[in-house]
């Protein structure tokens, strides 16, 4: 399942997993040492991550190695 908010994509650990390939207790283990932020929306018990959180954790599932660098952010 997912939720777009303000333009944002958010899909649920459950859909998460399944798209990385993972297990769900992997990946609240790979958020948790990232310490990637989870949301929660009204109404809805599900918890969800930012597509674009689960795009890195695809890229960490292939490269494990970058895990630990930070994205760099451009400078205007």
């Amino acid at each position: 399942m997912s939720e777009q908010v303000e333009g944002q994509e958010y899909l649920s650990i459950k859909d998460a997993a399944t798209a990385i390939g993972w297990h769900r207790a992997t990946l609240y283990g790979w958020v948790k040492r990232l310490d990637m932020k989870t949301h929660k929306f009204i109404g809805n018990r599900q918890t969800y991550l930012a597509a674009a959180d689960i795009e890195r954790l695809k890229e960490i599932k292939q490269k494990p190695w970058i895990a630990g660098e930070k994205k760099s952010e451009e400078v205007l």
